[in-house]
């Protein structure tokens, strides 16, 4: 059966060993917990909870070793959120950039169009005057050809 033994049983099976004068290492530690909770926790968490217990009172508590290794998961899952967001600004600033560079193509455009519409009452306004002009010398034309078949006749 796996059982997580808690900081708490392990710091208090330290202090028991300890209060009793035995000589506490780290393999007595596991083999008392082992004995106690029929479980011996993982070597590399006993033993960095056994170092923390051994040092001086003055150097951290289990207590507070484990919240500093809290804090730093919260810090990298805090990383990781952060790095996504990062990500996640990133692209939409490339989304809106994208739609911005279009709208001002599209406004471009119109304006453009805009400017060729009022060319094209130019030249309507201009083929208009030349049709107008034709036709005067069309009508010009039928009189003078009009006056030469009399003066010829």
């Amino acid at each position: 059966m796996n059982r997580k033994l808690t900081d708490q049983q392990i710091v208090a099976t330290f202090r028991d060993l300890s209060a009793q004068n035995i000589r506490v290492s780290g393999r007595s530690l596991r083999a008392a917990l082992r004995q106690q909770f029929g479980a011996a926790g993982k070597t590399d968490r006993i033993f960095a909870l056994y170092r923390a217990l051994k040092a001086p009172p003055s150097i951290e508590s289990a207590d507070v070793l484990a919240l500093r290794q809290q804090i730093a998961e919260q810090e990298q899952l805090l990383a990781g959120v952060l790095s996504r967001a990062e990500r996640s600004e990133a692209r939409e600033i490339a989304h809106q950039d994208r739609w911005a560079n279009e709208i001002h193509e599209l406004r471009q455009r119109v304006e453009q169009l805009k400017g060729e519409a009022v060319r094209r009452k130019e030249l309507e306004a201009q083929v208009l005057l030349l049709h107008r002009e034709l036709q005067e010398l069309r009508a010009h034309l039928a009189r003078l050809r009009t006056q030469a078949a009399h003066n010829e006749g």
